[in-house]
């Protein structure tokens, strides 16, 4: 899902300052012992744009909403919080929120300007190395 937000948003970089968390650090961040990140289903990142700047929080968000994140926060003013409950067994299926103000019961990001709806899946095309002790062993170009 994270890439379909890199090609919805047109991104240089997606910058994930946090993922997997243990139970123990979560809580000393501020987070929860059973929390999206200690399962592992959660990333808080920013994303960058082709000119160096950084997307705002806001459009992070819409455009994660579009993509189907269905665990989004609003961390501040350019970092979010985007996990894939609904997707992944959690605690609850849906969560749109605000960290900044507190509120936890945000009904969608959409402003309906900056990121059209997509109804075709969002393709990326890669093209994977794979090498062992410098030997290149497969090259293979794949979309997802």
């Amino acid at each position: 899902m994270l890439e379909k937000l890199h090609d919805l948003m047109g991104a240089s970089a997606i910058i994930i300052s946090s993922g997997y968390r243990c139970p123990t650090y979560s809580v000393k961040v501020g987070g929860y012992r059973n929390d999206a990140h200690t399962c592992n289903i959660a990333v808080d990142c920013c994303v960058k744009k082709p000119d160096g700047s950084y997307y705002t929080s806001s459009d992070i968000a819409e455009a994660a909403e579009r993509v189907g994140f269905e665990g989004i926060g609003i961390i501040n003013d350019t970092y979010c919080h985007l996990d894939t409950r609904g997707y992944d067994s959690y605690v609850n299926s849906h969560w749109f929120g605000d960290e900044r103000t507190g509120n936890d019961n945000i009904s969608t990001f959409q402003r309906g300007t900056k990121f059209p709806s997509r109804t075709a899946a969002v393709q990326s095309t890669h093209k994977i190395k794979i090498y062992l002790d410098d030997k290149l062993l497969i090259e293979k170009d794949f979309t997802i």
